[in-house]
């Protein structure tokens, strides 16, 4: 419980200060750069889901069932990470100096490269989560973020620029990314003496390629599949409605983002559980108190949804309260999916969760395209809505399919 707790907080601070930096942002930059931020976030943020591929949950899942070889696991696909982060960079450089601006390209491609080192970051974290060492996540967490939010909103306060801003929350995040790969290095190093090495011998393990092919990849198309329908409806607002809607949108789906912070706390501080369990008890321990948390939180906010929205972004987001109490009633499923995702992954079954995704993003991309310019952000909250519902049905049709594999069936081996 103490990790639990100490991970909530260290979470509800990060995206706390991220939270803050966003509500200045809108208030302190035009609604056209505050448009350009929401878009550059997003398009970051996917950038770096798509250059990870499912390494981290993979990483996380192979350390938690191997710890004594936690140094030759993290070596090998921290290598591949790099590269792949750097193309992710260099792509979304050239797709901006070929189609955009400079004035608007520019701080999008320092915001994608935030993002980049924001994804190797989270790599380490998933390494230590499958050490069961949450706590060093956390404290490297409130580092980050805090300094985050310190040049953030010294960058805003001096000069009320995007591109200013987006230099300013590169440097914490560059800064922590060094003092996090020395010490995973160092954590892994220690981890060699903590048992015997399992699997075949050296000789006989497959290459990264095949690791890849067979175990990794289901997982990253899973989840670059998951965050073009968790954010996809971003694009669609821009194209239907316009950049303005999309401030409007983003603002308010940032809040029920950051309502998930419960739930990813207590996923991986029990994440290596998951990967041993037998049955489904561990699973419900985790998802009970989560959905809980979520109606509780869901059902009072929709109450308070009038002042709050207003009161934190202004008077003219105020059009965006019935869009945010739509999104409060997807936020219970979406916990409940998190948990449910995490099991479905823990017990190998990483290509019935990319079917999923993919049905998932079907169904959004349905719903958005008929909603949306229908009733423009609105629209866009009840496509997600639907799409939660049916990722819950389906994650709970393949849980009871797949039942627990025998313990031997989820050993993976790998170089």
């Amino acid at each position: 419980m103490l990790l639990i707790a100490y991970k909530a907080f260290a979470d509800l601070a990060g995206k706390g200060a991220l939270f803050v930096i966003t509500i200045a942002a809108a208030r302190r930059l035009t609604p056209e750069a505050f448009g350009l931020f929401s878009l550059g976030s997003t398009l970051g943020w996917m950038a770096a889901v798509v250059s990870d591929g499912g390494i981290q949950l993979h990483l996380a899942r192979e350390v938690a069932r191997r710890p004594a070889e936690a140094s030759r696991l993290l070596n090998g696909w921290l290598r591949i990470r790099l590269w792949t982060a750097a193309t992710a960079t260099a792509m979304v450089a050239i797709v901006l100096a070929a189609g955009w601006q400079a004035a608007a390209a520019a701080p999008i491609a320092i915001l994608a490269l935030v993002y980049a080192c924001s994804g190797l970051i989270e790599l380490l974290h998933y390494f230590y989560r499958g050490l069961s060492r949450s706590d060093v996540e956390s404290s490297l967490t409130l580092w980050q973020r805090g300094g985050t939010l310190i040049f953030g909103l010294a960058a805003l306060a001096w000069r009320p620029d995007l591109t200013v801003l987006a230099i300013a929350m590169l440097v914490p995040v560059a800064v922590t990314l060094a003092l996090s790969l020395r010490l995973a290095r160092r954590m892994a190093e220690g981890s060699r003496a903590d048992g015997p090495r399992s699997g075949p011998a050296p000789d006989r393990q497959p290459g990264h390629v095949e690791v890849f092919r067979r175990d990794v990849w289901p997982i990253g198309l899973g989840i670059v599949l998951s965050a073009l329908y968790f954010r996809v409806d971003v694009f669609l607002v821009e194209l239907w409605s316009g950049t303005e809607a999309v401030a409007r949108y983003n603002a308010v789906f940032r809040l029920v983002e950051a309502l998930r912070l419960f739930p990813a706390a207590v996923l991986a501080v029990v994440l290596p559980g998951l990967v041993r369990a037998g049955d489904l008890r561990p699973l419900a321990r985790a998802a009970v108190p989560v959905s809980a948390f979520a109606i509780v939180v869901s059902a009072l906010l929709w109450l308070g949804a009038g002042r709050l929205v207003p009161g934190l972004y202004g008077a003219p987001y105020a059009a965006a309260i019935p869009a945010f109490r739509i999104l409060l009633l997807s936020f219970p499923l979406l916990s409940l999916n998190l948990a449910l995702t995490h099991q479905l992954v823990a017990w190998d079954g990483q290509r019935a969760y990319a079917g999923l995704c993919a049905l998932a993003l079907a169904v959004n991309l349905a719903l958005n395209a008929r909603l949306i310019p229908r009733w423009s952000i609105d629209g866009a909250a009840w496509a997600t809505l639907g799409t939660e519902l049916v990722l819950t049905a389906g994650c709970g049709a393949a849980l009871w399919l797949l039942r627990a594999p025998a313990p031997a069936a989820r050993l993976v081996t790998e170089p």
